[in-house]
Protein backbone atom coordinates (compact mmCIF):
# COMPACT_ATOMS: atom_id res chain seq x y z
CA UNK A 1 0.00 0.00 0.00
CA UNK A 2 1.49 2.99 -1.15
CA UNK A 3 0.61 5.88 1.26
CA UNK A 4 2.97 8.63 0.12
CA UNK A 5 1.62 11.82 -0.90
CA UNK A 6 5.09 13.91 -2.47
CA UNK A 7 5.42 12.95 -5.86
CA UNK A 8 2.08 11.99 -6.74
CA UNK A 9 0.88 15.27 -5.15
CA UNK A 10 3.46 17.31 -7.59
CA UNK A 11 2.58 15.62 -10.66
CA UNK A 12 -1.03 16.05 -9.98
CA UNK A 13 -1.27 19.74 -9.10
CA UNK A 14 2.10 21.14 -10.75
CA UNK A 15 4.51 21.32 -7.83
CA UNK A 16 4.52 21.07 -3.74
CA UNK A 17 4.68 24.50 -2.72
CA UNK A 18 6.03 23.26 1.02
CA UNK A 19 9.47 23.87 2.49
CA UNK A 20 12.04 21.33 1.33
CA UNK A 21 12.64 18.96 3.95
CA UNK A 22 16.48 20.28 4.69
CA UNK A 23 15.17 23.67 5.14
CA UNK A 24 13.47 22.40 8.05
CA UNK A 25 16.85 22.02 10.15
CA UNK A 26 16.74 26.06 10.26
CA UNK A 27 13.34 26.70 11.15
CA UNK A 28 12.77 27.84 14.78
CA UNK A 29 9.47 25.80 16.49
CA UNK A 30 8.03 25.05 19.40
CA UNK A 31 9.73 22.04 21.09
CA UNK A 32 6.54 19.70 20.78
CA UNK A 33 5.89 20.96 16.95
CA UNK A 34 9.99 20.59 16.39
CA UNK A 35 9.32 17.22 17.91
CA UNK A 36 6.52 16.19 15.66
CA UNK A 37 8.64 17.08 12.89
CA UNK A 38 11.23 14.81 13.84
CA UNK A 39 9.35 11.89 14.36
CA UNK A 40 7.42 12.38 10.73
CA UNK A 41 10.39 12.63 9.04
CA UNK A 42 11.30 9.00 9.06
CA UNK A 43 9.63 5.92 6.93
CA UNK A 44 10.17 3.02 9.05
CA UNK A 45 8.43 4.08 12.47
CA UNK A 46 8.76 2.06 15.29
CA UNK A 47 6.40 1.57 18.02
CA UNK A 48 7.83 4.25 19.86
CA UNK A 49 7.95 6.68 17.31
CA UNK A 50 4.40 5.46 16.53
CA UNK A 51 3.45 6.75 20.67
CA UNK A 52 5.61 9.71 20.65
CA UNK A 53 3.61 10.95 17.10
CA UNK A 54 0.48 10.02 18.77
CA UNK A 55 1.40 11.78 22.27
CA UNK A 56 1.81 15.02 20.31
CA UNK A 57 -0.95 15.01 17.86
CA UNK A 58 -3.20 14.44 21.42
CA UNK A 59 -1.55 18.00 22.25
CA UNK A 60 -1.50 19.34 19.40
CA UNK A 61 -4.20 18.89 18.01
CA UNK A 62 -7.17 16.84 20.05
CA UNK A 63 -9.61 16.84 18.15
CA UNK A 64 -7.57 14.69 15.13
CA UNK A 65 -7.82 11.66 16.66
CA UNK A 66 -10.96 12.03 18.95
CA UNK A 67 -13.31 9.01 18.73
CA UNK A 68 -11.18 6.62 16.87
CA UNK A 69 -10.35 3.03 18.13
CA UNK A 70 -6.60 2.35 18.78
CA UNK A 71 -5.94 0.80 15.07
CA UNK A 72 -7.04 3.43 13.63
CA UNK A 73 -4.82 5.50 15.53
CA UNK A 74 -1.57 3.61 15.24
CA UNK A 75 -2.20 3.39 11.07
CA UNK A 76 -2.90 7.06 11.05
CA UNK A 77 0.59 7.48 13.17
CA UNK A 78 2.35 5.43 10.55
CA UNK A 79 1.47 6.78 7.54
CA UNK A 80 1.04 10.67 8.40
CA UNK A 81 3.39 13.78 7.27
CA UNK A 82 4.20 16.79 8.53
CA UNK A 83 4.68 20.13 6.06
CA UNK A 84 5.71 23.37 6.81
CA UNK A 85 4.53 26.31 4.48
CA UNK A 86 5.99 29.66 4.76
CA UNK A 87 3.76 32.47 4.80
CA UNK A 88 1.72 33.24 1.45
CA UNK A 89 2.71 29.69 0.39
CA UNK A 90 0.09 27.73 -1.58
CA UNK A 91 -0.80 24.65 -0.11
CA UNK A 92 -3.27 23.23 -2.48
CA UNK A 93 -4.93 25.03 -5.40
CA UNK A 94 -9.30 24.64 -6.14
CA UNK A 95 -9.27 22.42 -8.81
CA UNK A 96 -6.72 20.48 -7.42
CA UNK A 97 -7.74 16.70 -6.81
CA UNK A 98 -7.73 15.45 -3.40
CA UNK A 99 -4.03 14.16 -1.73
CA UNK A 100 -5.01 14.19 1.97
CA UNK A 101 -6.65 15.14 4.76
CA UNK A 102 -4.95 18.10 6.36
CA UNK A 103 -4.84 19.55 10.43
CA UNK A 104 -3.23 22.84 11.57
CA UNK A 105 -0.51 22.06 13.89
CA UNK A 106 0.67 25.46 14.15
CA UNK A 107 -0.11 28.70 12.75
CA UNK A 108 -3.07 28.91 10.67
CA UNK A 109 -4.22 28.92 6.83
CA UNK A 110 -6.77 30.99 5.21
CA UNK A 111 -9.48 29.21 2.25
CA UNK A 112 -10.60 30.99 -0.65
CA UNK A 113 -12.67 30.26 -3.67
CA UNK A 114 -13.37 31.63 -7.24
CA UNK A 115 -16.90 31.34 -8.71
CA UNK A 116 -15.36 31.16 -11.83
CA UNK A 117 -14.14 27.51 -13.18
CA UNK A 118 -11.66 26.02 -11.77
CA UNK A 119 -9.53 25.04 -14.69
CA UNK A 120 -8.23 28.50 -15.18
CA UNK A 121 -4.55 29.10 -15.22
CA UNK A 122 -2.66 28.85 -11.60
CA UNK A 123 -0.11 31.23 -10.03
CA UNK A 124 1.74 31.14 -6.95
CA UNK A 125 0.44 33.37 -4.11
CA UNK A 126 3.04 36.48 -3.22
CA UNK A 127 2.57 38.83 -0.95
CA UNK A 128 -0.34 41.24 -2.50
CA UNK A 129 -1.58 38.70 -4.57
CA UNK A 130 -4.10 36.49 -2.51
CA UNK A 131 -7.44 37.98 -4.59
CA UNK A 132 -6.42 36.14 -7.61
CA UNK A 133 -7.66 33.15 -5.63
CA UNK A 134 -10.74 34.78 -5.06
CA UNK A 135 -12.94 35.88 -2.22
CA UNK A 136 -11.82 35.22 1.73
CA UNK A 137 -13.73 32.21 3.13
CA UNK A 138 -12.64 31.26 6.25
CA UNK A 139 -9.24 31.47 8.44
CA UNK A 140 -8.42 27.54 9.91
CA UNK A 141 -6.59 28.04 13.36
CA UNK A 142 -3.93 25.66 15.28
CA UNK A 143 -6.07 22.25 16.04
CA UNK A 144 -8.49 22.40 13.41
CA UNK A 145 -8.91 20.31 10.37
CA UNK A 146 -9.46 20.95 6.88
CA UNK A 147 -10.02 19.35 3.29
CA UNK A 148 -12.79 16.51 3.61
CA UNK A 149 -14.80 17.98 0.95
CA UNK A 150 -13.68 16.80 -1.94
CA UNK A 151 -13.45 13.09 -0.42
CA UNK A 152 -16.26 10.37 -1.50
CA UNK A 153 -17.43 7.38 -0.51
CA UNK A 154 -16.93 5.92 -3.74
CA UNK A 155 -13.54 6.56 -4.29
CA UNK A 156 -14.76 9.22 -7.72
CA UNK A 157 -13.46 11.83 -5.23
CA UNK A 158 -14.40 15.58 -6.23
CA UNK A 159 -11.75 17.80 -7.09
CA UNK A 160 -10.71 20.64 -4.10
CA UNK A 161 -13.41 23.78 -4.46
CA UNK A 162 -11.23 26.24 -2.63
CA UNK A 163 -7.60 27.28 -2.29
CA UNK A 164 -5.53 27.23 0.76
CA UNK A 165 -2.57 29.54 1.43
CA UNK A 166 -0.41 29.33 4.75
CA UNK A 167 -0.65 32.28 6.83
CA UNK A 168 3.01 31.35 8.56
CA UNK A 169 3.18 31.48 12.12
CA UNK A 170 0.06 33.87 12.58
CA UNK A 171 -0.73 34.62 16.30
CA UNK A 172 2.56 32.23 17.63
CA UNK A 173 5.22 34.69 16.12
CA UNK A 174 6.98 33.82 19.77
CA UNK A 175 8.03 31.10 21.53
CA UNK A 176 10.10 29.77 24.66
CA UNK A 177 13.01 28.40 24.93
CA UNK A 178 14.83 26.81 27.93
CA UNK A 179 18.49 27.91 28.43
CA UNK A 180 21.26 27.55 30.66
CA UNK A 181 22.63 31.36 32.53
CA UNK A 182 25.90 31.13 34.07
CA UNK A 183 25.98 32.60 37.58
CA UNK A 184 29.77 31.26 38.58
CA UNK A 185 31.83 29.07 37.28
CA UNK A 186 30.62 25.98 39.63
CA UNK A 187 26.93 26.62 38.65
CA UNK A 188 24.56 26.58 36.13
CA UNK A 189 20.44 27.91 36.09
CA UNK A 190 18.00 27.04 33.58
CA UNK A 191 15.73 29.56 32.88
CA UNK A 192 12.96 30.67 30.40
CA UNK A 193 13.67 33.22 27.40
CA UNK A 194 11.63 33.78 24.41
CA UNK A 195 12.74 33.57 20.65
CA UNK A 196 10.94 34.89 17.85
CA UNK A 197 9.53 31.97 15.51
CA UNK A 198 9.93 31.16 12.22
CA UNK A 199 7.08 32.60 10.26
CA UNK A 200 5.43 29.03 9.12
CA UNK A 201 2.41 27.45 8.84
CA UNK A 202 3.15 23.29 10.08
CA UNK A 203 0.49 20.86 8.78
CA UNK A 204 -0.53 17.52 9.61
CA UNK A 205 -1.48 15.15 6.33
CA UNK A 206 -3.20 12.00 6.46
CA UNK A 207 -2.80 10.71 3.09
CA UNK A 208 -6.07 10.00 1.07
CA UNK A 209 -5.53 6.18 1.12
CA UNK A 210 -5.43 6.40 5.16
CA UNK A 211 -8.00 9.45 5.03
CA UNK A 212 -10.40 6.57 3.72
CA UNK A 213 -9.98 3.85 5.69
CA UNK A 214 -9.45 5.11 8.57
CA UNK A 215 -11.49 8.56 9.15
CA UNK A 216 -14.15 8.83 6.04
CA UNK A 217 -17.16 6.77 7.76
CA UNK A 218 -16.58 8.59 11.23
CA UNK A 219 -16.45 12.30 9.29
CA UNK A 220 -19.29 11.08 6.78
CA UNK A 221 -21.53 10.66 9.66
CA UNK A 222 -20.63 13.98 12.00
CA UNK A 223 -19.86 16.37 9.01
CA UNK A 224 -21.98 15.63 6.17
CA UNK A 225 -20.83 18.92 4.76
CA UNK A 226 -20.55 17.73 1.11
CA UNK A 227 -23.90 16.54 1.62
CA UNK A 228 -25.37 19.49 2.89
CA UNK A 229 -23.82 21.84 0.32
CA UNK A 230 -25.27 19.47 -2.20
CA UNK A 231 -28.83 19.80 -0.69
CA UNK A 232 -28.21 23.61 -0.70
CA UNK A 233 -27.44 23.89 -4.26
CA UNK A 234 -30.72 21.97 -5.56
CA UNK A 235 -32.71 24.69 -3.94
CA UNK A 236 -34.16 27.40 -6.16
CA UNK A 237 -33.43 29.48 -3.34
CA UNK A 238 -29.44 28.79 -3.08
CA UNK A 239 -28.65 27.80 -6.43
CA UNK A 240 -27.02 30.82 -7.68
CA UNK A 241 -25.10 30.97 -4.24
CA UNK A 242 -21.29 31.61 -4.72
CA UNK A 243 -19.43 29.07 -2.65
CA UNK A 244 -18.17 30.96 0.06
CA UNK A 245 -21.87 31.42 1.02
CA UNK A 246 -23.09 27.78 0.31
CA UNK A 247 -19.65 26.30 2.87
CA UNK A 248 -20.54 28.92 5.84
CA UNK A 249 -24.25 27.88 5.51
CA UNK A 250 -23.30 24.43 5.02
CA UNK A 251 -21.61 24.42 8.19
CA UNK A 252 -24.50 25.63 10.70
CA UNK A 253 -26.96 23.14 9.45
CA UNK A 254 -27.91 20.56 11.36
CA UNK A 255 -29.21 17.08 10.43
CA UNK A 256 -32.24 15.72 11.77
CA UNK A 257 -34.84 12.90 11.11
CA UNK A 258 -38.28 12.67 11.33
CA UNK A 259 -40.43 9.29 11.14
CA UNK A 260 -44.02 9.38 8.77
CA UNK A 261 -46.58 11.44 11.46
CA UNK A 262 -44.08 13.10 13.69
CA UNK A 263 -44.76 16.66 13.86
CA UNK A 264 -41.68 19.10 12.93
CA UNK A 265 -43.30 22.17 13.91
CA UNK A 266 -45.92 22.72 16.41
CA UNK A 267 -48.47 26.10 15.72
CA UNK A 268 -47.52 28.44 18.71
CA UNK A 269 -44.08 27.49 19.00
CA UNK A 270 -41.47 29.69 18.83
CA UNK A 271 -40.05 29.53 15.42
CA UNK A 272 -36.18 30.20 15.31
CA UNK A 273 -34.84 27.80 12.37
CA UNK A 274 -35.29 27.87 9.13
CA UNK A 275 -36.12 24.33 8.08
CA UNK A 276 -34.84 22.58 4.27
CA UNK A 277 -36.45 19.66 3.12
CA UNK A 278 -33.27 16.96 2.09
CA UNK A 279 -35.43 14.19 1.14
CA UNK A 280 -39.25 13.29 1.90
CA UNK A 281 -42.08 15.38 2.15
CA UNK A 282 -44.28 17.68 4.60
CA UNK A 283 -47.63 18.60 5.39
CA UNK A 284 -48.45 22.48 6.21
CA UNK A 285 -51.51 23.09 7.91
CA UNK A 286 -53.06 25.76 10.43
CA UNK A 287 -56.14 25.20 13.12
CA UNK A 288 -58.38 27.80 13.14
CA UNK A 289 -61.01 28.02 15.70
CA UNK A 290 -64.30 25.91 16.04
CA UNK A 291 -67.25 27.48 13.99
CA UNK A 292 -69.82 29.17 17.04
CA UNK A 293 -71.94 25.73 17.52
CA UNK A 294 -68.87 23.75 18.74
CA UNK A 295 -67.17 26.05 20.30
CA UNK A 296 -66.47 25.05 23.96
CA UNK A 297 -66.85 21.38 22.46
CA UNK A 298 -63.74 18.92 22.07
CA UNK A 299 -63.55 18.35 18.32
CA UNK A 300 -61.65 15.38 16.46
CA UNK A 301 -60.17 15.08 12.83
CA UNK A 302 -60.47 12.29 10.60
CA UNK A 303 -57.24 11.51 8.49
CA UNK A 304 -59.47 13.25 5.36
CA UNK A 305 -59.46 16.47 7.61
CA UNK A 306 -63.21 16.68 8.39
CA UNK A 307 -64.18 16.97 11.69
CA UNK A 308 -65.66 14.64 14.29
CA UNK A 309 -66.57 14.88 17.88
CA UNK A 310 -63.86 14.09 20.06
CA UNK A 311 -61.71 15.05 23.29
CA UNK A 312 -58.20 15.02 21.72
CA UNK A 313 -57.95 18.72 19.71
CA UNK A 314 -59.83 21.44 19.14
CA UNK A 315 -60.70 23.72 16.05
CA UNK A 316 -60.54 23.31 12.84
CA UNK A 317 -57.33 21.95 11.12
CA UNK A 318 -57.14 23.63 7.38
CA UNK A 319 -54.34 22.02 4.85
CA UNK A 320 -52.42 24.71 3.15
CA UNK A 321 -49.62 22.77 1.40
CA UNK A 322 -48.11 19.60 0.97
CA UNK A 323 -43.80 20.14 0.33
CA UNK A 324 -41.06 18.03 -0.96
CA UNK A 325 -37.65 17.48 -1.51
CA UNK A 326 -35.17 21.08 -1.17
CA UNK A 327 -38.35 23.28 -0.28
CA UNK A 328 -38.15 25.47 2.46
CA UNK A 329 -40.52 26.26 5.46
CA UNK A 330 -39.60 29.35 7.50
CA UNK A 331 -39.29 32.09 4.81
CA UNK A 332 -42.00 33.92 6.66
CA UNK A 333 -40.30 34.52 9.55
CA UNK A 334 -37.29 34.97 8.16
CA UNK A 335 -38.69 38.57 7.51
CA UNK A 336 -39.77 39.19 10.83
CA UNK A 337 -37.76 41.41 12.99
CA UNK A 338 -37.74 39.32 15.94
CA UNK A 339 -38.94 35.31 16.14
CA UNK A 340 -42.45 34.89 17.02
CA UNK A 341 -44.55 31.80 17.29
CA UNK A 342 -45.31 29.41 14.27
CA UNK A 343 -49.20 29.97 12.63
CA UNK A 344 -48.78 26.36 11.32
CA UNK A 345 -48.11 23.33 11.75
CA UNK A 346 -45.70 20.72 9.97
CA UNK A 347 -45.96 17.26 9.85
CA UNK A 348 -43.85 14.35 8.29
CA UNK A 349 -46.04 12.97 5.63
CA UNK A 350 -43.31 9.53 5.38
CA UNK A 351 -39.68 9.32 7.04
CA UNK A 352 -38.21 12.64 6.14
CA UNK A 353 -34.63 14.49 6.32
CA UNK A 354 -34.55 17.67 7.27
CA UNK A 355 -32.06 20.30 7.63
CA UNK A 356 -32.10 23.36 10.16
CA UNK A 357 -30.26 26.32 10.30
CA UNK A 358 -30.99 29.65 12.98
CA UNK A 359 -33.23 31.87 11.49
CA UNK A 360 -31.13 34.56 12.40
CA UNK A 361 -27.87 33.54 10.90
CA UNK A 362 -30.14 33.00 7.73
CA UNK A 363 -31.21 36.51 7.92
CA UNK A 364 -27.47 37.96 8.06
CA UNK A 365 -27.16 36.56 4.61
CA UNK A 366 -30.38 38.06 3.24
CA UNK A 367 -28.97 41.59 4.46
CA UNK A 368 -26.31 41.18 2.13
CA UNK A 369 -28.05 39.32 -0.92
CA UNK A 370 -30.50 41.25 -2.60
CA UNK A 371 -31.01 38.56 -5.27
CA UNK A 372 -32.14 36.01 -2.68
CA UNK A 373 -33.40 38.53 -0.74
CA UNK A 374 -36.18 38.87 -3.44
CA UNK A 375 -36.39 35.57 -4.14
CA UNK A 376 -37.83 35.16 -0.55
CA UNK A 377 -40.22 38.01 -0.91
CA UNK A 378 -41.89 36.95 -3.67
CA UNK A 379 -42.25 33.51 -1.97
CA UNK A 380 -43.26 35.11 1.27
CA UNK A 381 -46.42 37.05 -0.76
CA UNK A 382 -47.57 33.75 -2.39
CA UNK A 383 -47.46 32.08 0.58
CA UNK A 384 -49.16 34.68 2.77
CA UNK A 385 -52.21 35.08 0.31
CA UNK A 386 -52.78 31.36 -0.15
CA UNK A 387 -52.87 30.93 3.42
CA UNK A 388 -55.22 33.53 4.12
CA UNK A 389 -57.51 32.61 1.81
CA UNK A 390 -57.26 28.59 2.86
CA UNK A 391 -57.84 29.92 6.55
CA UNK A 392 -61.07 32.06 4.80
CA UNK A 393 -61.96 29.05 3.54
CA UNK A 394 -61.99 27.23 6.67
CA UNK A 395 -63.65 29.67 8.73
CA UNK A 396 -66.77 30.09 5.58
CA UNK A 397 -66.94 26.44 5.39
CA UNK A 398 -65.62 23.95 8.27
CA UNK A 399 -68.35 21.39 7.23
CA UNK A 400 -66.38 21.14 3.79
CA UNK A 401 -63.11 18.69 3.54
CA UNK A 402 -60.02 20.10 4.46
CA UNK A 403 -57.59 18.50 2.88
CA UNK A 404 -56.29 20.23 -0.18
CA UNK A 405 -57.01 18.52 -3.83
CA UNK A 406 -53.84 17.64 -5.80
CA UNK A 407 -54.54 19.68 -8.68
CA UNK A 408 -54.56 22.73 -5.94
CA UNK A 409 -50.93 22.58 -5.24
CA UNK A 410 -49.80 24.04 -8.54
CA UNK A 411 -53.01 26.74 -8.48
CA UNK A 412 -51.57 27.79 -4.87
CA UNK A 413 -47.62 28.68 -6.11
CA UNK A 414 -46.89 28.05 -2.72
CA UNK A 415 -44.09 25.10 -3.09
CA UNK A 416 -40.66 26.83 -3.84
CA UNK A 417 -39.83 25.73 -7.33
CA UNK A 418 -42.66 27.56 -8.44
CA UNK A 419 -41.37 31.16 -7.24
CA UNK A 420 -40.81 32.50 -10.60
CA UNK A 421 -44.47 31.51 -11.35
CA UNK A 422 -47.31 34.16 -10.74
CA UNK A 423 -49.57 32.72 -8.26
CA UNK A 424 -52.48 31.37 -10.64
CA UNK A 425 -55.02 32.27 -7.64
CA UNK A 426 -54.24 35.70 -6.69
CA UNK A 427 -55.54 37.32 -9.90
CA UNK A 428 -59.34 35.69 -9.59
CA UNK A 429 -59.37 36.19 -5.89
CA UNK A 430 -60.99 39.00 -4.62
CA UNK A 431 -61.36 38.23 -0.62
CA UNK A 432 -57.35 37.46 -0.13
CA UNK A 433 -55.04 40.50 0.39
CA UNK A 434 -52.32 40.77 -1.94
CA UNK A 435 -50.66 44.09 -1.27
CA UNK A 436 -47.29 44.81 -2.00
CA UNK A 437 -44.74 43.58 0.55
CA UNK A 438 -43.40 46.90 0.88
CA UNK A 439 -46.88 47.48 2.85
CA UNK A 440 -47.26 44.14 4.37
CA UNK A 441 -43.60 44.70 5.89
CA UNK A 442 -42.82 48.42 5.70
CA UNK A 443 -39.00 48.21 6.54
CA UNK A 444 -38.90 45.15 8.50
CA UNK A 445 -37.18 43.46 4.99
CA UNK A 446 -34.28 45.16 5.19
CA UNK A 447 -33.96 45.58 9.81
CA UNK A 448 -32.10 42.61 11.05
Amino acid sequence: MNNNIGSKNSRRNGGDHSLAPNDSNAIILDHETQRLVNATSSSNRNHEVIEEILELVEKKAPKLLDGLATDNKIHIARFCQVKLYANDNLVFHQGDEPDAYYTVIRGAVSIYARHSSPTQSKATPDEGSRTKFGVFITQIPPGESFGELSFNENGNHSRRNASVISDGSHGQARIRMKSESHHSHSTRTPHQCELEASNVCVLLLVPEKVYMSEMFARHSEKHHTKEKMDSLRKSVLFKHWQIDQIVKVAYAMIKKQFDKGSTIIQQGDRLEYLWIIREGAVRVSHRVPPPNDFRGRDVLFSSSGKFNLGKEQQGISVEIANLGTNDVIGLIESLEPAARKSTREVVASCNTEMFFLPLSFFKRFLAKDSKTLSVVQKVVVRRKAWEGLRKDYATKFPNMDMVLPKKSFSISNYALDGCDEPPAFISSTKNVETDSLEEDYPSKALNF
